[in-house]
């Protein structure tokens, strides 16, 4: 993030396989975001089956099939194809991980878990035939990619929200059936009319997720929610997911650009939901009281800040998008160096428990 406002504000930038705007779209979603993705997934799919997951050499095969494009992009010093050949891998090796643990123990609701990480990749295979010069689907498969992220979060909320409630605060709201089936589902229909590209599917398919996702959020509210960060960060997060929906939906039915749509998403819904879900499963993974450290919870609100001023500053007032891209991204930062300062050492030490991990 430093790097990218760094290059946007001088306009220097040393152009390496992606151009500065490519790259920081591509990075957020297919190195920030999927890492976190697949951190949590590989950490859950192991409680959800009680199979192991990779460790030790495996699982440093994993991080290295994700680091490997990171640190080659700046260089040209692959030839292009078999770079977008590396930056592939990882998606479906990770699928195909988790897929065969899922098949193993006949766990039906979590098929759709590795088929959205195999879309992902055809998403990251779009971007690369752009830059190849084959098919001119960048910016459709980039946004598409954000959509299934969001998917991603659909899924996962859907089963820890209400999980995470009833242990927080001793409140698990009740289900409701029809919008539970249809949650997912109403971002699918979202992605397919963003493929077809016609504004009027567009509206209908945001408007309709937007009621769905709003109606699910207001069933997950309460008063004592506000009460525990580790909670309100995640209902938050999701808030910023429906407010995508619903100004994807205004954006385009005015004709205007869509990208503060794509950013309450991305430094919203994205940005919150996983950096919630980060400091919660760092403590619940080495055997430690789920709570706020000190200073995480400002970690928190600056996300939310950093996403309001990408998002709302721009519209009230256009001349100072730059100040807006600015203070988005110190927010961020900021947030961010916060629970790096704070969970280092948890993360680095053995579990408080004395279990393995």
């Amino acid at each position: 993030m430093l790097i990218a406002v760094t290059a946007f504000s001088t306009g220097l930038w040393h152009q390496n396989y992606f151009d500065l705007p490519l790259w920081h779209g591509h990075e957020m979603v297919f190195a920030y975001a999927v890492a976190l993705i697949a951190g949590f997934l590989l950490t859950s799919v192991r409680n959800w089956t009680g199979l192991p997951t990779p460790s030790g050499g495996s699982l440093l095969l994993l991080l290295l099939l994700w680091l490997a494009p990171r640190l080659l992009s700046p260089f040209s010093l692959l030839p292009p194809m078999l770079f977008a050949a590396i930056d592939l891998l990882f998606l479906p090796v990770l699928a195909i991980v988790l897929a065969r643990l899922i098949w193993q123990t006949k766990q039906r609701r979590n098929y759709p878990i590795p088929l959205l990480l195999l879309l992902l990749a055809c998403c990251n295979g779009g971007v690369h035939l752009q830059i190849a010069g084959i098919f001119e689907i960048g910016q459709q498969s980039m946004q598409a990619a954000v959509t299934l992220v969001i998917a991603l979060i659909v899924v996962i909320a859907g089963r820890i929200i209400p999980f995470f409630m009833q242990g927080g605060i001793g409140i698990r709201p009740a289900p409701n059936p029809l919008i539970e089936q249809l949650a997912l589902p109403s971002v699918l229909m979202f992605a397919v009319a963003l493929i077809s590209n016609h504004a009027w599917l567009i509206i209908s398919a945001s408007l309709l997720a937007t009621i769905i996702h709003l109606i699910r959020l207001t069933g997950w509210c309460d008063r004592a929610v506000l009460q525990e960060p580790m909670l309100w960060v995640l209902h938050t997060g999701y808030a910023w997911l429906v407010a995508g929906f619903l100004l994807y939906g205004i954006t385009t039915w005015l004709q205007l650009p869509t990208v503060l749509a794509i950013h309450a998403w991305t430094v919203g819904a994205i940005g919150m939901f996983t950096l919630g879900m980060l400091a919660r499963v760092a403590l619940g993974h080495t055997g430690r009281k789920i709570e706020a450290l000190p200073w995480v919870p400002s970690a928190f609100i600056l996300t939310f800040a950093a996403a309001a001023c990408r998002v709302f500053l721009p519209m009230i007032a256009p001349a100072y998008i730059d100040i807006a891209l600015m203070l988005s991204a110190l927010f961020w930062s900021t947030a961010f160096l916060i629970i790096a300062f704070r969970y280092s050492a948890i993360l680095l030490l053995a579990r408080a428990d004395g279990k393995e991990g």
